[in-house]
């Protein structure tokens, strides 16, 4: 109602205008035509004269009529363009129903910054003359792309939330395999995180899990990104250890988890204070951290802290005669401490992250399990280099990691046992869509049962063959039971990915893995190999 009434006012106002604009043209050149008549009184003018200076006035008055419609017709149709306009913008400002990422316009998950109406990227026409803000006030804004993301005016203080959830369904060939479910539904993961800057070069981020990983808080840090090639970070996070670990997220694997070295031997996450840093043409980065040591835990427990290094090149980045080598990348990392504390991982597995948290022998058989009275204590030395290829709708990976860890039955003296696996893996898009390096997928005909926007989504298949290796040492050195356990392990992964969209993903993967000699899957039950049958279902933004 409070639109119409400003239409009908509008309307009002420009008709009357028109009308004495339009009364007044005319009473102007009537009076014209009279003082014509009269100034051509003289009887020395003929009748003709007249009648042709009258014929003259009413041409003139026709084209000025004519004129005034053409202007009336241009106003009316400003006057419609605003009122549209006006009605569209109150539409937006009062349509958005809520608070917080869809107070300032906010819609379904997709759409992507476009659709969003603030105050920062309405259009000329509707936005006005808006009064910059009063010093000290930071107006915000809202956005919606990878992740929903306020930002002040001027872009000094900002914070984006995210969420990950991943749901597995997890099948067993075996029968009657008890402890581990046959067949189950899993949480693998539920995460939200909050991250963003403090001035644009202090940036921060937050992140609590929820999953098979039974974790609280996740990650926790500040990194001061004065310059990019030597920021500074302190707090839990990924620690440079292992390509599989610091520079792919878990969303983004072909696999649905990294390789079995990398779960159980990878740092994950650990307090530390890490010096990092990227050449300005992405041809090299680089990381060097101290960090607490004990494998994805919240607590140091002793005065020595774990030395970790790496260093990722991309050196044929601008070598023209090799396009399918320009991203390319190769490099390796390396850690080194002593320990003292209960060993992490106690159980070993092929598709679970290092975790004690409760119900996780329900979602996975594990093929290693220390003696209860071990120690992980005494030194640690690890090695690994990395080659990881992305061409086109291609990615080849590959990794190669060495070293040791020390174990002590007690206060007894530790014993170094050496460890090695490797892994080669592949993914291939057959619907087209290109990489570059592991992130978000932007399927080029999103899935959609809708006619107008009919479309697949995107394709990959992936596989990957993987072996890991425990030293005898850990059955000679009584760490072990090895009448039950095995300390060697091969899986093959194979399966397919689908991409709906760019926040939605649906895992199909089917992993064989096989033990050097049989181990328990079941009281009284053995095994020699294990066929998991997965599909995950991912949201990411």
């Amino acid at each position: 109602m409070r639109i119409r009434g400003r239409q009908q006012l509008i309307g009002c106002f420009l008709a009357a205008w028109l009308a004495l604009g339009v009364g007044g043209a005319l009473a102007e050149d009537a009076a014209s035509v009279s003082n014509a008549i009269d100034t051509t009184a003289p009887a020395v003018v003929s009748l003709e004269t007249r009648l042709q200076q009258l014929e003259q006035n009413h041409a003139a008055l026709a084209t000025q009529h004519e004129e005034m419609i053409v202007e009336n017709q241009r106003l009316r149709s400003q006057v419609e363009a605003m009122t549209a306009s006006l009605d569209d913008a109150l539409d937006r400002s009062s349509g958005s129903g809520g608070e917080g990422a869809f107070a300032n316009g906010g819609g379904p998950i997709g759409q992507g910054p476009s659709s969003r109406w603030s105050f920062d990227d309405q259009p000329d026409d509707i936005r006005g003359d808006e009064p910059e803000p009063a010093e000290g006030e930071q107006r915000t804004a809202s956005t919606f792309g990878e992740g929903f993301k306020w930002t002040t005016h001027d872009g000094e203080f900002d914070m984006a939330f995210h969420n990950e959830t991943q749901l597995d369904v997890r099948a067993y060939e075996q029968n009657d395999s008890e402890p581990v479910n046959q067949f189950g539904f899993y949480t693998s993961r539920m995460r939200l995180y909050f991250n963003g800057s403090l001035t644009e070069p202090i940036e921060y981020s937050v992140s609590v899990n929820k999953g098979l990983g039974d974790l609280n808080l996740l990650d926790a840090y500040f990194n001061f990104n004065y310059d990019s090639r030597f920021q500074f970070r302190v707090g839990r996070f990924r620690v440079p250890y292992t390509y599989d670990w610091y520079a792919l997220s878990n969303q983004f694997l072909p696999t649905p988890e990294r390789s079995v070295f990398a779960i159980n031997y990878g740092y994950n996450r650990n307090w530390a204070l890490m010096l990092h840093g990227e050449r300005g043409d992405e041809k090299g980065e680089y990381a060097v951290a101290l960090s607490a040591g004990p494998r994805n835990q919240y607590y140091d427990f002793n005065a020595d802290k774990d030395v970790l290094a790496y260093l990722n090149l991309r050196p044929l980045q601008d070598n023209e005669e090799l396009p399918a080598l320009k991203y390319w990348n190769v490099g390796g990392s390396m850690a080194y401490g002593i320990q003292d504390q209960a060993p992490r991982p106690r159980q070993f597995w092929t598709s679970l992250n290092a975790t004690d948290s409760e119900g996780a022998d329900e979602a996975a058989p594990w093929f290693l399990e220390l003696n209860d009275d071990v120690r992980e204590r005494g030194p640690r030395h690890l090695w690994d280099v990395h080659s990881a290829l992305y061409y086109k709708q291609l990615t080849l990976m590959t990794g190669w990691e060495t070293g040791y860890n020390s174990y002590s039955v007690g206060d007894d003296p530790y014993l170094r046992v050496p460890t090695h696996g490797w892994h080669a893996q592949f993914g291939y898009f057959l619907t087209g869509e290109e990489l570059t390096r592991r992130t978000f997928v932007e399927p080029l005909h999103p899935f959609d049962l809708r006619d107008e926007k009919r479309g697949l989504g995107a394709i990959e298949v992936q596989s990957r063959y993987d072996e890991f290796t425990v030293g005898d040492e850990i059955f000679s050195g009584g760490f072990a039971d090895r009448n039950e356990w095995t300390g060697h392990v091969k899986t093959i992964d194979s399966g397919v990915n689908w991409y709906l969209n760019k926040f939605t993903k649906i895992y199909f993967d089917w992993q064989h893995a096989m033990f050097a000699q049989p181990i328990p899957y079941r009281p009284g039950g053995m095994q020699h190999h294990s066929n998991l049958f997965w599909t995950r279902f991912q949201i990411y933004f």
